[in-house]
């Protein structure tokens, strides 16, 4: 099983957080980021210029206030399931995503900038959440509680970003901010471990066990939860940027 246990022992205690993310910068310009024109070649070009903006930003951007994306820190994701054969709340808190920047290449875009539409396709070969759990429920008529340390990770996960803006005017200049981000995730594996479930070691282990031998039912039913967790972290993100670079300048006109 591909966990990486060591990040376990050396998970640090929940650290003071005045919003959803911890800030650490590096100075990089707007000016570098690479910008497309809305041509015939548009939506090709898109897929070079994001994939280079995205690894520029992996270290954090103090112009635009985005934090580190590699780990990304999320201060918490709440994960609701409640129709059978799952009736789950997890909640995941002090959270690191280890990967998921590193190893995600975006493939194609469909754009619609008239109705301020983006959509993108990704793939992620990994993507490593570590935190501090709470857990009650039941999956498969089993009934499931605890709390401690998780490792939730997803390997080779296809998503859809799915971005839809909505135009406003500062100084009479246009601007576009995202009012939704939909984000749809499709791994190949996901692979699981609750550490302390039932605070008994005996029986966690055996529970860990069942939920990786059923990892894909298990995940199908959570995987709206965290879909729409990680479309909010992406939405803020994505309007730090959005909010303060004028729309033409941005999709050069």
């Amino acid at each position: 099983m591909p966990l990486t246990h060591n990040r376990f022992a050396i998970q640090q205690q929940p650290e003071s957080m005045t919003h959803i993310f911890q800030p650490t910068y590096r100075a990089v310009h707007a000016d570098n980021f690479p910008k497309c024109k809305r041509d015939a070649n548009f939506d090709k070009c898109l897929v070079d210029a994001v994939n280079q903006a995205i690894q520029l930003l992996k270290t954090g951007n103090k112009e635009f206030g985005i934090p580190p994306l590699e780990p990304l820190s999320v201060k918490k994701l709440v994960i609701d399931a409640g129709n059978a054969p799952i009736n789950l709340r997890q909640a995941l808190k002090n959270v690191k995503v280890h990967d998921m920047i590193s190893t995600s290449k975006i493939h194609r875009y469909r754009t619609d900038l008239d109705k301020h539409l983006i959509i993108c396709d990704s793939k992620t070969d990994r993507i490593e959440m570590i935190g501090d759990y709470e857990m009650s429920g039941r999956i498969l008529l089993l009934p499931i509680t605890g709390h401690g340390k998780a490792n939730i990770t997803l390997v080779n996960t296809k998503i859809e970003h799915r971005l839809i803006g909505e135009p406003f005017e500062k100084d009479g200049v246009k601007y576009m901010r995202l009012k939704e981000y939909r984000v749809a995730m499709e791994p190949k594996r996901v692979y699981l471990q609750f550490e302390n479930l039932f605070n008994d070691k005996t029986l966690s282990e055996g529970m860990n066990r069942f939920l990786n031998e059923n990892w894909e039912t298990v995940f199908n039913e959570l995987k709206v939860g965290y879909s729409k967790s990680f479309g909010l972290v992406f939405k803020e993100l994505s309007n730090k940027i959005f909010e303060k670079v004028p729309f033409d300048n941005i999709f050069l006109s």
